[in-house]
């Protein structure tokens, strides 16, 4: 048997294989018949580019700068039935050192679907008001009062569609450790593949690079905007760790190679959109509590991509921590849902 018969074999028997499996009800219990309505919090909520250049030598370390949306305290409501959940999140307690950072402006939406082998989630952010982490590196003196650097226009806002595919859904459930719409009752294990598509378009009135160090940027001074559209794919894993049938910990992570078309904006002057090959991550991490009904967790979420371009290099990070605390309600299957679960739209789901 020929080498390219044995994988189309063996990617073959995995699809067959996942698609026949039943779920084990000793190892996670769903709850898609119950309302599910969840408050979370964040402590940490932070979109951050980091620029740096090689056209110029820079032995002191001056030009590199790095932008921080000030977005901590952000509060949000999230509603899960059956296989859709809404997500609404708002910035509501601005921070305290307005006069040193400035001050950042947050919205987001999300909106996801899915059954036990497979993931979409949907998402829009925006952010306002930026300020430059490495500001002491070129304004002196610099003190604990001094102001940062600030780019008061700078916008960045993004729309993500991410696919999570789980292998292993006969023991693990993927949406008890990030939504508890479903309980891991024992500890497991799962491979997994996802897929990203995304928008992300960075936008500021005259230059990204702060005026000072605007020499170290010869060609890109007036530097002003970047659309994105990426697509990735890759693979990766996804354990949880239950002790006693409702505390549990959850890491997920995943690598993926990603191809970008990007525009660069100069000023009035705009590059038509050019192919990049690079790579993209995510990494996620929950642990806390899943009872019968009431459920609360942490969770950690990071992901990254790079839009390196010759002599500027760009990384956009995205971090968010939050807490979130929910409530499972029991409640009758409305008329025109059992209508929906009939129609074809729902059976192909």
């Amino acid at each position: 048997m020929t080498r390219k018969k044995i994988i189309l074999l063996f990617v073959f028997s995995l699809i067959a294989a996942v698609a026949f499996a039943q779920h084990d009800s000793t190892f996670y219990q769903e709850y898609n018949d119950k309302l599910i309505i969840s408050l979370y919090n964040s402590f940490v909520t932070e979109d951050n580019i980091a620029f740096s250049q090689t056209i110029k030598k820079d032995s002191l370390g001056k030009s590199p700068f790095h932008y921080y949306a000030d977005a901590n305290v952000i509060s949000g409501i999230e509603l899960d039935y059956d296989i859709f959940s809404l997500a609404l999140a708002y910035k509501v307690v601005p921070p305290q050192n307005t006069f040193q950072k400035g001050n950042s402006y947050y919205s987001g939406l999300g909106l996801n679907l899915g059954e036990d082998n497979w993931k979409l989630e949907t998402s829009y952010k925006n952010y306002k008001g930026f300020y430059d982490l490495n500001s002491p590196n070129y304004i002196h003196p610099f003190t604990d009062s001094t102001p940062y650097y600030q780019n008061h226009s700078m916008v960045v806002e993004n729309f993500k569609a991410k696919f999570l595919y789980v292998i292993n859904t006969k023991k693990f459930s993927y949406d008890a450790a990030y939504s508890c719409d479903a309980r891991q009752l024992k500890s497991a294990f799962t491979w997994i593949a996802i897929s990203n598509l995304y928008y992300n378009h960075l936008k500021t009135d005259t230059s990204f690079i702060p005026f000072p160090i605007r020499d170290f940027y010869t060609g890109y001074s007036n530097f002003n905007g970047l659309n994105v559209i990426g697509f990735s794919e890759g693979l990766g894993f996804s354990a949880t760790l239950v002790l006693f049938h409702r505390f549990f910990g959850n890491i997920t992570t995943a690598y993926e190679p990603e191809v970008q078309w990007r525009k660069y904006s100069y000023a009035s002057i705009a590059e038509p959109y050019l192919c990049y090959i690079t790579s993209s991550g995510d990494t996620r991490i929950s642990f806390g509590y899943n009872g019968k009904r009431l459920f609360f967790f942490i969770s950690l979420i990071a992901d990254y991509s790079n839009y390196n371009k010759k002599q500027i290099l760009i990384k956009n990070d995205f971090y968010s921590g939050s807490s979130t605390i929910g409530y499972r309600f029991g409640v009758k299957k409305p008329g025109f849902y059992k209508k929906f679960e009939k129609s074809k739209i729902y059976q192909w789901l």
